[in-house]
């Protein structure tokens, strides 16, 4: 599903961030409270759900809470922002220019959600720069514009490096968008797939048998998986500004602000004069099975405290909207415990 992006929802939604990272920090901002009713409230919603249910959620001063914490999850496009979080790194460490131009063509497309393919299918060649396909990547969930991260930033390697200088090793990022959706639904990347027509036509026969297997296997796979405590670690670590430099932390939160994707999850369950910057993931759904519906992000208090939720929805029989459901509820329960 492509995202859809107003223009008034996203004006408000930078107005108010900017607003809240201006008074980040500011004395007496609250944090978690009753931790233990937080706790108990959680693990009804993952009890009553038809599902596996991973969440913790964070604020600035304590340990998260957590249910399930340490399981795995698939990240979907939540490995989105990590790979914009690495380029934004690489721009610190004046590895590369995020001013810097990238002509980007058919060969250099991915599948499924990439609104850049259509702008190279009218144009033959989209050149832009490396800032925008940060923000492409975040806001828009593109995937040949996370693909073109990727590669400019030095292959799955360098994604592995960024995470291991920043202490966090329960984060995986193993493969390529390219690769990951093509494989979960039996194939094998190939570079005619970069035409939609031909990936469909190759989706179409691959056998109901293989298919299956290849989804079933998919749910077992550690590999591009996350445990929600390192996740909330990562998201604290860029909230509190320990995992890029000042500049950079402020422009990436307000890409992640910008991202309107599926406001019915985390976003849904968020109090009035709170500021949200977040980033959705979701599976494909076989059999009556949802591999995982996800959303991660940073909730700004009107106060200037913040909290973080990654929430991760894996094997669930609901449809959609329960799934969006029982995220925006937890959303609902932890920012009500902010004291």
């Amino acid at each position: 599903m492509r995202p859809s992006l107003t223009r008034t929802l996203l004006a408000g939604v930078v107005a108010a961030t900017l607003a809240a990272l201006g008074s980040a920090g500011m004395a007496g901002a609250g944090g978690i409270s009753d931790r233990d009713r937080l706790q108990a409230r959680l693990q009804a919603l993952a009890k009553a759900h038809p599902g596996r249910l991973g969440i913790c959620a964070q604020d600035a001063d304590s340990a998260p809470v957590c249910i399930n914490g340490d399981q795995r999850f698939s990240l979907q496009s939540v490995m989105k922002l990590v790979v914009g979080a690495a380029m934004m790194r690489a721009a610190d460490r004046g590895r590369i220019r995020l001013d810097e131009l990238v002509t980007i063509r058919r060969e250099d497309l991915s599948v499924n959600i990439q609104p850049i393919a259509d702008i190279v299918a009218a144009r033959g060649s989209f050149e832009t720069t490396i800032a925008d396909l940060v923000r492409r990547a975040v806001v828009e969930s593109d995937s040949a514009a996370t693909d073109v991260l990727i590669s400019r930033l030095g292959g799955i390697a360098a994604l592995r490096t960024f995470l291991a200088e920043a202490g966090i090793a329960e984060i995986r990022i193993d493969r390529t968008e390219r690769e990951l959706q093509t494989e979960t639904s039996g194939l094998q990347w190939r570079p005619e797939h970069t035409y939609p027509a031909r990936l469909e036509a190759d989706r179409s026969e691959v056998p109901a048998a293989r298919k299956e297997a290849a989804f079933k296997a998919y749910l077992y796979d550690k590999r591009d998986t996350a445990t929600p405590r390192a996740m909330a670690k990562f998201l604290t670590m860029l909230a509190s500004g320990r995992l890029l430099d000042p500049a950079s932390t402020r422009q990436f939160r307000e890409i992640m602000a910008a991202t309107v994707t599926f406001p019915d999850r985390i976003r849904a369950g968020t109090p009035e004069g709170w500021s949200v910057g977040h980033k959705t993931g979701t599976s494909q759904t076989v059999g009556g099975v949802n591999g995982v519906t996800n959303d991660v992000g940073i909730l700004t208090a009107p106060d200037g405290g913040f909290l973080v939720i990654a929430a991760f929805l894996a094997e669930s029989t609901a449809p959609a909207p329960g799934r969006a459901a029982v995220i925006a509820e937890a959303a609902r329960a932890i920012t009500a415990s902010y004291r």
